[in-house]
C-alpha cells in the first residue's frame, strides 16, 4: 500500500509542473489563465507574480516527490510530517493565489489531495508504515 500512496503523492507533485510550463510559456495548460494572480499581480506586478508562481510550483514538486520518497523509505521517516504539511500548504496557497492556473478538474484534484494529506497527517496522525485508519 505504501507504494500506491507514494505513487499518488509523486504524481501530484509532478502535476504541479503544469503551472511552471504555463507560467514560463513552454505550453498552454489552461487557456483561461493569463499568468495573473488575483492576489499578487496588482500589488507586486505580473513579473513578480510569475516568479512567485514558479517558486510555489517548484516547492510543491520537490516537496511532494520528497514526501513520496519518505513513504517508501528512501528518505528518513522523520522528514515525512514536515514535508507533507509544508508541501500541501504550499500547493493550496498556489491554488488560492493562482486559481485558474490548472484546468478545473486538475485544480479540484489538487485541492482534494492537499486536504487529504493534511487530514491524514494532522487529523489522523498517519505516518508511513502505519495503517491509514
Amino acid at each position: 500500500m505504501s507504494w500506491v500512496i507514494a505513487l499518488i503523492l509523486f504524481a501530484h507533485g509532478i502535476g504541479h509542473s503544469m503551472g511552471i510550463v504555463q507560467t514560463t510559456g513552454l505550453a498552454t495548460v489552461n487557456p483561461a489563465w493569463n499568468g495573473e494572480s488575483w492576489l499578487l499581480s496588482g500589488s507586486v506586478g505580473s513579473t513578480w507574480a510569475n516568479v512567485v508562481a514558479v517558486i510555489v510550483w517548484t516547492v510543491a514538486i520537490v516537496g511532494f516527490c520528497a514526501v513520496a520518497a519518505t513513504v517508501v523509505g528512501w528518505l528518513p521517516a522523520t522528514w515525512f510530517e514536515p514535508l507533507a504539511v509544508v508541501s500541501a500548504a504550499v500547493s493550496l496557497a498556489g491554488v488560492v493565489a493562482f486559481p485558474t492556473a490548472f484546468p478545473t478538474f486538475s485544480t479540484i484534484g489538487a485541492v482534494v489531495i492537499d486536504l487529504g494529506v493534511l487530514f491524514a497527517v494532522i487529523g489522523l496522525h498517519w505516518r508511513p508504515g502505519t495503517a491509514l485508519v
